[in-house]
C-alpha cells in the first residue's frame, strides 16, 4: 500500500517560489491502478518521483507498506527501490543493444548471474509483453509502443511490487497508448 499524507514540494527559483505539489493526500491499495492527471507543469511527475524518493517532499509523509520513506537509511531506501519499477516516457533503452539484450541487462542489474536463467527469463518476458519475433531488433527498428514494451519487460525483470509509469504513453499514437494500457491492465490482473 502507498500512503501519501499531506505532501508538499516547493522549488526555490532565483526570484520566486514554485509550489509543485500542494498538500496532497491519497492512498493506493495493492492491486490498484491509479492515474494522476492534470495540466502540463501541474506537478504530476514531481508527485510520482516522490513515491520512490527521486524527489523528496518538503512537508508530509510518504509510506510504502507502513515504512515512512524519509526515515529510511540510504541502504534501506536502496533496498526498497529494488521493488519499485519506474518507467519514463523516453523508454531508457540502450540503442546499441537488441530487445533481448536490453532485457537481459535489466536481469543482470537485478543480480541474476546465471546466463542460462537470464536467457530463459528474457524469452518469458518477451512473450509476456507481446514482442515474440522482435527479440533481435534494435530500438531504432521498433515502434514507440514496442519500445515501451521493452522498457516494461526490463522493469518486470526486476519483479517489482510497484510499477510507476511517468507519462509512459504520452509519446505514443492512440493505438500504441491503447496497447500499453491494455498490457498494464493485463499484467495487473495476472499478478
Amino acid at each position: 500500500m502507498i500512503e501519501i499524507k499531506e505532501v508538499s514540494k516547493i522549488y526555490d527559483l532565483k526570484n520566486r517560489k514554485v509550489v509543485a505539489v500542494d498538500n496532497v493526500s491519497l492512498s493506493i491499495n495493492n492491486g490498484d491502478i491509479f492515474g494522476i492527471i492534470g495540466y502540463s507543469g501541474a506537478g504530476k511527475s514531481t508527485l510520482v518521483r516522490m513515491i520512490n524518493q527521486l524527489e523528496t517532499q518538503d512537508k508530509g509523509k510518504i509510506l510504502i507498506n507502513g515504512h515512512e520513506l524519509n526515515k529510511l537509511s540510504p541502504k534501506q531506501l536502496r533496498q526498497l527501490r529494488t521493488k519499485i519499477g519506474m518507467i519514463f516516457q523516453h523508454f531508457n533503452l540502450l540503442w546499441s543493444r537488441t530487445v533481448s539484450e536490453n532485457i537481459e541487462l535489466a536481469l543482470q542489474i537485478a543480480g541474476i548471474k546465471d546466463k542460462h536463467k537470464r536467457q530463459q527469463r528474457v524469452k518469458e518476458l518477451v512473450d509476456l509483453v507481446g514482442l515474440t519475433g522482435r527479440e533481435n531488433a534494435y530500438p531504432s527498428e521498433l515502434s514507440g509502443g514496442q519500445k515501451q514494451r521493452v522498457a516494461i519487460a526490463g522493469i518486470l525483470a526486476m519483479s517489482p511490487s510497484i510499477i510507476i509509469l511517468d507519462e509512459a504513453t504520452s509519446m505514443l499514437d492512440p493505438k500504441g497508448k491503447k496497447e500499453i494500457n491494455n498490457l498494464v491492465h493485463q499484467l495487473n490482473k495476472d499478478k
